[in-house]
């Protein structure tokens, strides 16, 4: 016989060990919601239990001021606005309850703005689905009719009794939300991190209540009332206009006195929301950024100093009992919240809104993709001015991303090029030889036809970017001064030192010409820069020699980035010295073949303005603490570039360029100015593009001559009316130097 105890547990043993698996799993789940899941429970019990609360702090505010009459104005500021909702329970005679909201919060232009947004969105639909009678029968409401639809829409709204979607939780741990999609409950539904139920299509929501339950951290009984989903509040109306809050307000309390019984307006309240505003509109944009929908800076100033602006939120924190009612004489903590820096920013406020309106008007002038505009007051390398466009209204942020359909030809759809192999995702040029383009985007539904639209302001997000520092760029001739400057401050040349300057010469497997293939015979530095010779800089480039004008460019502060107040600047780039081939010192002695930010350039003209000293830029004046502290930025002398004697002589010469050589549109009447002109080429698949469209255009320039107050520099954006700095960024900045020599009252010093 078979002994079979030997190959079965007894029942003491399997007794045991299921009590062990048991106790394992206890201890397991105990070290989970203990350990693991601390401090997710835990904030939860305190504010269930000690009543915490958060108490939001306010946000620095930037300012700029008008350097003329002493007044500070705020650019960025916070502002409240109602918020009007409904408690549907609560309305009794919703048809003049809707009557009246609908009177007093109608507006035209905004309902106008709506039905042009529905009549592009029918008639695409339409275009998608070939019924062409339909959409031309798509037709924009009348003014009654936008009235009407208005107060049927809020009609709907006050008569909604029941929600149509509950957000129950937000961001919930991973493992939650696994364990509830396992459940596969009607009506609840998981979308990112979020969990949402949807009233009428759960069935039994006791027994959903008890699923969900221990995942929310809410008593299931509370649970159950809110799946029921009983709408007490619905939103009205966002962001109403003072005036218009105060007229309602009047009326519900006219009625209260009327029908203080059964007042027809108890189920209307008011709550003020908190918005980031911007009172100058666009004025500045691309310094300052823009300040997101969860609180957060994004770009520009509002990024840089985000954590200082912020403040530091508060807490309450009180005792409650099982009601969650407070315990008086519980312990209570207020720590209060600490609001955020105030930044003043060096910018003249007058001198931004003049400079933004002619840069503006020269980039339509021009026909360029875009222009910036940099001034430095050379003294101290403070920031006056940084202007561009095209530019963005930071209120109004994502605008930047709004679209319109383009009609293309069958021909034009055939030529469209696709951005990283996208078959939805496309570059149309208008000009394939000049690379001039802008994205499209193809919106594709199954069975309709697809439609292309590109962003309205052709560019996108790209307009939030303050170019001036994070952006590089060849600055061509502009960087002559830079390159002559060396040679004259280490004794290889001098203004009136001359060449003979023949005709194209050969470097490398390169030839070197000047930008008018003209050549002029024997010609003094002066000259060189007057004519703004190629051939000419060759040479002073091999008198330097490489070792020399490349720590001449570090002196200057290029390859490297000034520390000026942005998070995103650029330093640029340039070569090692060791690296250079002889074509490669030649060309970047006129301002190729190396990369610059607008930043660096100017700043490298203020030490040319300012005896030779180089001094670090800076955009921020001051910074105010909430407790009353100011702290100052005082300038700073980053190093002698080169001597006084160098910059006195490279002014000369530069004034000699603007009234004798090819900037001379740059020349403003009563005034000397010194300055040069810039035109660098662009690159389509690492060749050179030719014409218009394909330059990037500058001048960059200082005055009084005496007594620097301002250097400006202008860049445009493959302007298309013109190849030539002298033709496009010249003019400009006569328009600009003009405006400052009446601003700053200089008197004339040119007969």
């Amino acid at each position: 016989m078979t002994n079979r105890s030997a190959h079965a547990l007894n029942p003491v043993s399997l007794l045991m060990f299921l009590v062990a698996m048991v106790t394992l799993v206890i201890v397991a789940r105990l070290f989970y919601l203990q350990i693991i899941k601390y401090g997710f429970y835990q904030e939860a019990a305190a504010r269930e239990h000690l009543g915490y609360t958060e108490l939001p702090a306010k946000r620095g505010e930037i300012l700029v001021k008008d350097y003329t009459t002493g007044e500070t104005y705020t650019i960025a500021s916070n502002t409240t606005m109602d918020l009007i909702y409904a408690d549907p329970k609560l309305i009794v005679n919703k048809t003049l309850v809707a009557a009246t909201l609908s009177d007093i919060l109608f507006n035209l232009e905004r309902e106008r703005e709506k039905d042009n947004e529905r009549i592009i969105k029918e008639r695409r639909e339409f275009k998608r689905t070939g019924n062409m009678e339909a959409y031309d029968r798509v037709t924009p409401l009348s003014d009654e009719e936008l009235k009407e639809a208005y107060y049927q829409e809020i009609l709907k709204k006050i008569g909604r009794d029941t929600r149509e979607e509950i957000l129950l939780a937000d961001n919930l741990p991973q493992e939650f939300l696994d364990a509830i999609s396992a459940k596969n409950i009607n009506g609840i539904e998981i979308r990112g991190a979020k969990l949402y139920g949807y009233p009428q299509k759960i069935y039994n929501k006791r027994k959903t209540a008890q699923a969900l339950s221990d995942y929310l951290q809410i008593p299931w009984p509370r649970l159950e009332q809110i799946l029921i989903g009983e709408n007490r509040y619905e939103i009205i109306a966002g962001k109403v206009d003072p005036e218009v809050s105060r007229i309602l307000r009047e009326t519900i309390q006219q009625d209260k006195e009327q029908n203080p019984d059964a007042p027809n307006y108890s189920g209307i309240g008011f709550t003020e929301e908190y918005y980031r505003f911007y009172p100058e509109s666009t004025l500045a944009a691309n310094i300052l950024g823009f300040v997101d929908k969860k609180g957060s800076g994004q770009y520009g100033i509002e990024e840089t100093f985000d954590k200082q602006m912020r403040g530091k939120k508060g807490v309450f924190k009180a005792q409650m009992d099982t009601f969650g009612r407070q315990i008086t004489v519980g312990e209570s903590v207020i720590q209060p919240a600490v609001n955020g820096q105030d930044i003043v920013l060096t910018i003249d406020r007058t001198i931004q809104l003049e400079v933004e309106r002619i840069l503006k008007a020269g980039v339509e002038k021009y026909n360029a993709n875009s222009g910036q505009v940099i001034i430095i007051d050379p003294k101290t390398s403070k920031i006056i001015t940084m202007a561009h466009y095209p530019t963005f209204n930071p209120n109004n942020y994502g605008d930047a991303f709004s679209k319109v359909d383009i009609d293309f030809t069958p021909e034009e759809i055939e030529s469209l090029w696709p951005i990283e192999e996208s078959d939805t995702h496309f570059y149309f040029y208008r000009n394939f030889d000049t690379d001039d383009k802008f994205e499209v985007f193809k919106d594709v539904e199954e069975g309709k036809a697809p439609v292309y639209q590109r962003y309205a302001n052709l560019f996108g997000a790209e307009v939030y970017q303050n170019k001036i520092v994070s952006s590089i760029y060849e600055p061509g001739s502009v960087f002559k001064p830079i390159a002559m400057v060396s040679a004259i401050d280490d004794g290889d040349v001098t203004p009136d030192h001359t060449f003979y300057e023949s005709g194209p010469i050969e470097v490398d497997e390169y030839t070197i010409r000047n930008a008018t293939d003209e050549y002029r015979g024997r010609q003094t530095m002066t000259n060189v820069l007057e004519q703004s010779s190629n051939v000419g800089m060759a040479y002073v480039a091999k008198k330097i020699g490489r070792n020399l004008f490349y720590n001449y460019m570090l002196r200057f502060g290029f390859d490297e980035r000034t520390g000026i107040e942005f998070d995103n600047e650029q330093a640029g780039y340039i070569e090692y010295f060791t690296g250079w081939a002889d074509s490669e010192l030649v060309t970047h002695a006129f301002g190729q073949g190396i990369a610059v930010t607008p930043l660096q350039m100017a700043n490298a003209y203020a030490a040319l303005a300012n005896k030779g000293v180089l001094m670090q830029p800076y955009i921020v004046e001051e910074i105010h603490e909430a407790n009353g502290k100011i702290t100052t930025t005082e300038p700073v002398a980053v190093r002698q570039a080169i001597s006084e004697d160098s910059a006195n002589k490279i002014t000369a010469m530069l004034v000699s360029a603007v009234e004798n050589g090819v900037a001379n549109k740059a020349q403003v009447d009563g005034h000397y100015v010194a300055g040069k002109t810039g035109t660098s080429q662009t690159y389509k698949w690492g060749e050179p593009l030719k014409g218009a469209g394909t330059t990037i255009t500058s001048f960059a320039g200082y005055g009084p001559i005496d007594d620097p107050k301002f250097v400006v520099l202008v860049k445009l954006d493959r302007p298309r009316a013109s190849e030539w700095g002298s033709e496009t960024a010249a003019p400009i900045f006569k328009d600009i130097a003009t405006f400052l020599f009446d601003y700053y009252n200089v008197p004339p010093d040119k007969y």
